[in-house]
């Protein structure tokens, strides 16, 4: 069977840099017609949508946004639509954003109120947000699409540090809307990625990815960690037209993380 993807027209938030970006040139190698890239960071959105017009024919637009701020959410939709035309309606959404605080031992015990407002602002608040009224925008112009929201193997960590809290509670709603929203036509599911290297975790950069050379990663069964295009591949299959088929789904890529399952 071909796997298409169902959306065309993609917004990614988080697609400045690390597993967004790569998710955008997957998008945009799978066949989607249009893709914005969005995040904060205009610069980073600037040299992302240089590199990825320079390899692609296809649309790639940019436009800012703050994911914490939930009253503008409807305006960034609008938005989005408005830079795609009236020949494309939106009907994809990634959202790949997100703000790590560990706070060290104890960690939710050593960290003030304004670290743990701002990790949950971005990475439960926000997304839930967004993901709602995306959700409601295509409910209501009779748009079929999808969304995929990603989070993270720390869902199934001891909830100590508000970033496992947060991509814990993500998931799990996922898990929950994504079984009803299917009945509206989103396709709601997401993926857990297990240690990747990026911008977000520089303490991973001595560990090999199977590629980059380095120490062997010691807590998953293929030694190595998980690649953002890996990410990215697994995402487009969520985003095609079998993603329905999953409805609700939180896919784990940990090559196989020994630290969270039992053997």
């Amino acid at each position: 069977m071909e796997i298409k993807l169902r959306p065309k027209s993609i917004l990614v938030i988080g697609g400045g840099s690390g597993i967004g970006l790569a998710i955008a040139k997957e998008l945009l190698q799978s066949g989607a017609k249009d893709v914005i890239l969005a995040s904060r960071n205009l610069d980073k959105l600037k040299e992302a949508s240089r590199c990825l017009k320079c390899g692609f024919g296809q649309r790639v637009f940019t436009l800012s946004v703050d994911i914490t701020n939930v009253q503008g959410n409807m305006e960034t939709i609008k938005k989005a639509q408005a830079l795609l035309g009236d020949k494309s309606k939106l009907d994809g959404l990634v959202i790949s954003s997100g703000v790590n605080f560990d706070a060290s031992n104890w960690k939710g015990f050593n960290l003030s109120e304004a670290d743990w407002d701002r990790v949950m602002d971005t990475n439960l608040k926000g997304v839930f947000f967004f993901m709602r009224d995306f959700a409601n925008y295509l409910y209501e112009n009779k748009i079929k699409g999808n969304i995929c929201i990603i989070s993270s193997i720390s869902a199934h960590r001891d909830m100590l540090s508000p970033y496992q809290i947060s991509k814990h509670c993500i998931s799990r709603i996922v898990n929950a809307y994504g079984k009803h929203l299917c009945e509206r036509g989103v396709v709601l599911n997401c993926v857990e990625p297990g240690p990747v290297y990026t911008e977000m975790m520089p303490h991973l950069k001595k560990y090999t990815d199977g590629v980059r050379e380095g120490e062997p990663w010691p807590d998953a069964s293929i030694k190595r960690l998980v690649r953002p295009e890996e990410i990215a591949k697994v995402t487009c299959f969520l985003m095609s037209q079998l993603g329905e088929t999953m409805s609700g789904d939180c896919v784990v890529v940990a090559g196989g993380t020994k630290s969270i399952f039992p053997t």
